[in-house]
């Protein structure tokens, strides 16, 4: 049967004394979900445990639903044995019923309840709800709890919270059906650091109320910068002194100290309070106002290109480290009035700020009317400072040294002193080796305010004057392209100036006139060289021509014309098979003819050959000065592209005139996509602000895609951001606040989103509420630098509290999460007065009485009334006018009520006025009565001089 089926377990019953040593099980008998019309039975079993046998006897319940199944009531049982009897439950009717039954053992009775159930709801549900840690970051957490029934009929139940925390549960009331369960959301919005330990009231049919706790630990999403030594905070970096062009480099490690992974970018901020860029903070005042123009330059540096700081982006997971490197590398900034010397000290004080990727509201906008801060994440700002140095070397005699002249094989030697005069900083040099010059000590170290003596050499190896630049180089720590080391090499050059003159030894050379014989060697030119001149010591043996004699140059005169005639020497053909050019022209060098050519057509060009020669020259001529033209045209072309144009067409500043709003197509033919970004450069608070105002007037309102078409679009949206791209993608405001709304009314916010990249994005709103669900549109095709709004749609069939978020992507990669909050209200009327007194409109008795009363809506939902009249026992003579209706948003709707008076009209009444899906409200009226008295005068003559009326008022 149907209490057979387990749902009452056995318990052990109550024992008797030592002396008896008798047990009963169970110790009650329930039936549960017990029908009317049906029959249940449950077993009572009776143990003897004792050492002698017993007499029992049952006594028969004493309601008639409840019967023991036993022929007889007495019973024998012997030791260690027991015995069971049968209960049997008819209810006749579905209501709870109690009993009781005896078991008699002598002198002692033991009491067995018997208890019949009704069929009914058991509702059970979990007693906490436990959040954990969460990060206070203004995003909505939700846990399920379910509420069973264990009972075979539904239950109802109800859920309310009253405390001031952002917690909603939903639904707040509902039925659980029987053998089911139902699922409660509770919905927690971690909106900032707080210990949470709030309870919820719990109604369940049936049972008493139930406290709900609530419980979070919500902390704050921390970014921390420690030292590398100790794991201490840090908030300044001190670089200290360092030459223009060498590098200092520090580390830190970047803690996240919060149980959420988290996005991160490095940001220069600029024009912050306590800033100096490039300013000599031991200068004086007057000498800084003097140069106003150099301080005005200062302002506009970029420092990015002065720090760096290395990885400036990245994820971090829960309480993770990274180790962040920063760079110092000054460049010396040169006003154009001075060289190097003391006064180009530059001092550098900046701020690096460390911030959480993620919604926002802009860098140019700050908006302090939330009821949360918008700037949810938590950062952290470092302070950098550095001071900038020149290398001051100073040379005595100076940069220019003169040499004594000498001999080959001799040398001179000129004393040059080396002066650091930087009292900061020593100098490391080293002198690049120079022909014919050596320098002692080549290489060095000048410590600060010392001088070092170096002794240079002129060593020639050859004849002749010398003018040498010699390079002098600076050696400081400068870092590699990573920007993580650094190394020593040459960062600054200085070049002195040697002059010298290497003479040669004169050696007379005596010829000795042999005529007829030749010399042992001569040159191309005819010239006598001495060979082998220390070994012999008598003259060089010379053979002279003699030319007074001869008749070698008694010949014909050319009658050819030998105009622009090449002079060959006689032995430059000596040996030679090559051919000649044929477009040249020889003559000897005494008798002006003609020289002999000797074509060999092994080795000569043919005609054919010179003609082929010929093209391919001519060819590639052409070529040249073709690319010459083109280039030369590009490069007119560009200059009158960026010419400036001055021509006044007559407009004047802030007349009204408006830029219109381009279309996407307009924006992606004016800017081309460039997506890559160097990896090692800061981003900067001035040039995002340019990016953003950029952006912000390039507006983007309609035509908007929701996927990408063409392959450029397609390429720039399957790129996958790195969290410094991200960051330069606004998505707000990150609250999306609807404040009070009527239930089922349509709101809408706007939801801004700025693209300063140069390239296409693919924003993706990743939004499963029912409540946004009447938003057109998901997904959105941003251009390169614009902006554009996203209209969204919130209707909400629920009253109560909304705190929900949602998120979204750039490129397929999460970037934030948009909170969503609203107060949803039930419509709502409010009347002017909540009872109206009615006046006559006239003094006749027979003019009806009037009176207005005023509905008005304060909120964004029309409002569907209707007046009921409340009938008494006299009856109801108030009419109201109009009797239903609609009163518009935010508006109001003036009703007319009128009483008409009678011998029975009763002169007070109400009206009910029911608002659909809203409040009800009672109004009272009462009409107030006037009675009029009339006394007329007479004379004798019966003639009426006059007459006196007497008005009272009053309610009747």
């Amino acid at each position: 049967m149907e209490a057979e089926r387990g749902s009452l377990v056995p318990q052990d019953g109550e024992a008797l004394k030592k002396e008896v040593q008798l047990r009963v099980t169970p110790s009650e008998v329930k039936f549960l979900d017990a029908l009317a019309g049906r029959v249940y039975r449950l077993p009572v079993t009776v143990h003897n445990l004792g050492g002698s046998n017993q007499k029992i006897r049952f006594q028969e319940p004493l309601k008639p639903q409840f019967k023991l199944m036993l022929t007889n009531l007495d019973k024998a049982l012997a030791s260690g044995l027991q015995m069971t009897a049968m209960v049997e439950y008819h209810p006749d009717k579905d209501e709870d019923t109690f009993d009781q039954l005896l078991i008699s053992i002598g002198n002692k009775t033991i009491e067995i309840p018997l208890i019949g159930l009704i069929p009914s709801c058991q509702l059970e549900i979990e007693s906490e709800v436990n959040f954990g840690t969460l990060v206070a970051d203004s995003k909505v957490y939700c846990k399920e709890i379910n509420i069973v029934n264990h009972g075979r009929v539904p239950g109802t139940f109800k859920t309310e919270y009253q405390g001031q925390l952002p917690i909603v549960i939903f639904p707040s009331n509902g039925i659980v059906e029987p053998k089911s369960s139902m699922i409660v959301k509770v919905d927690f919005c971690a909106d900032e650091p707080r210990i949470v330990n709030e309870v919820a009231m719990v109604s369940l049919q049936g049972r008493p109320d139930i406290l709900l706790s609530v419980k979070a630990h919500v902390v704050e999403q921390i970014i921390e910068l420690l030292n590398m030594s100790n794991d201490k905070k840090l908030e300044c970096i001190h670089f200290g002194s360092v030459f223009f062009g060498t590098s200092k480099i520090e580390r830190a490690l970047l803690y996240n100290n919060s149980p959420e992974p988290i996005n991160w970018v490095a940001i220069m901020q600029s024009d912050s309070v306590g800033e100096e860029l490039g300013t000599n903070i031991h200068q004086k005042t007057d000498v800084a106002l003097n140069n106003l123009t150099y301080l005005r330059k200062s302002k506009n540096i970029d420092i990015t290109t002065f720090i760096s700081c290395v990885p400036n982006e990245g994820r971090l997971l829960p309480y993770q480290k990274t180790t962040i490197t920063f760079c110092f590398s000054p460049k010396l900034m040169i006003d154009g009035k001075k060289n190097n010397d003391p006064s180009h000290r530059q001092d550098y004080a900046v701020f690096l700020r460390f911030d959480s990727v993620g919604s926002k509201d802009g860098f140019l906008r700050d908006d302090n009317s939330k009821t949360i801060k918008s700037d949810r994440f938590q950062k952290v700002e470092l302070a950098l400072t550095g001071s900038g140095f020149p290398v001051l070397l100073h040379f005595d005699p100076g940069k220019v040294l003169n040499f004594a002249p000498c001999f080959m094989g001799e040398h001179s030697e000129t004393l040059c002193i080396m002066q650091n005069r930087s009292n900061s900083l020593p100098v490391m040099y080293r002198f690049q080796k120079t022909a014919h010059f050596k320098i002692d000590p080549e290489k060095g170290r000048i410590d600060e305010g010392c001088v070092q003596n170096v002794t240079c050499s002129f060593i020639p190896h050859q004849v002749g004057v010398f003018k040498v630049k010699q390079l002098i180089e600076v050696i400081g720590t400068v870092a590699d392209e990573n920007l993580q080391s650094s190394s020593l090499k040459p960062f600054h050059q200085i070049y002195l100036y040697f002059k010298s003159t290497c003479k040669p030894s004169t050696k007379k050379v005596v010829m000795k006139i042999n005529p007829g014989i030749s010399p042992l060697v001569t040159n191309p030119a005819g010239q006598f060289v001495v060979r082998d001149l220390p070994k012999y010591k008598d003259r060089a043996p010379v053979a002279m021509l003699q030319s007074t004699m001869t008749r070698l140059h008694n010949h014909r005169l050319c009658k050819e014309s030998m105009k622009d005639a090449l002079i060959a020497f006689p032995n430059d053909r000596a040996t030679s098979i090559r051919s000649e050019d044929q477009d040249k022209i020889f003559r000897t060098i005494f008798t002006k003819i003609p020289r002999y050519n000797y074509v060999d057509p092994d080795f000569a060009y043919t005609k054919f050959e010179r003609i082929k020669k010929q093209s391919h020259g001519n060819y590639y001529a052409g070529y040249i000065k073709h690319l010459r033209s083109v280039r030369l045209q590009k490069q007119a072309e560009r200059e009158c592209m960026y010419s400036y144009n001055d021509t006044d067409i007559g407009l004047q500043p802030a007349s009204g005139l408006k830029s219109p709003s381009l279309s996407q197509t307009e924006i992606e033919e004016e800017l081309p996509s460039q997506c890559r970004i160097k990896p090692n450069q800061l981003l900067n608070t001035r040039n995002i602000e340019s990016k953003e105002s950029k952006a912000l007037r390039r507006k983007v309102l309609k035509g908007l895609k929701s996927d990408p078409f063409t392959p450029h679009e397609k390429h720039d949206c399957s790129l996958i951001l790195t969290p410094k791209q991200i960051h330069q993608v606004i998505v707000g405001p990150s609250i999306l606040n609807f404040g009070d709304v009527c239930v089922n009314s349509t709101n809408t916010r706007l939801l801004h989103v700025v693209n300063m990249l140069s390239m296409h994005i693919l924003i993706q709103l990743h939004i499963n509420l029912e409540e946004l669900q009447k938003t057109k549109q998901f997904s959105y095709v941003i251009p390169p630098t614009s902006s554009t709004y996203i209209s969204m749609i919130f209707e909400s069939p629920t009253i109560g509290k909304f705190w929900k978020s949602f998120t979204f992507t750039v490129n397929n990669v999460p970037g934030g999460h948009i909170l969503v909050m609203a107060v949803v209200m039930p419509v709502n009327l409010e009347l002017s007065s909540s009872e109206l007194v009615l006046r006559p409109q006239g003094f006749s008795v027979k003019t009806c009485f009037m009176g207005t009363v005023g509905l008005y809506n304060h909120q964004n939902y029309f409002a569907k009334f209707e007046w009921q009249p409340v009938n008494t026992e006299r009856g109801m003579a108030f009419s109201m006018r109009p009797a239903k209706g609609t009163v518009e948003p935010h508006s109001s709707l003036e009703c007319e009520v009128t009483w008409q008076p009678g011998f029975s009209s009763p002169e007070r009444g109400e009206f009910v006025l029911h608002v659909n899906e809203g409040n009800t409200l009672t109004l009272k009226c009462v009409a107030r009565v006037m009675i009029s008295f009339g006394y007329d005068f007479y004379l004798g003559d019966s003639k009426l001089v006059g007459y006196i009326y007497v008005y009272t008022i009053g309610y009747i």
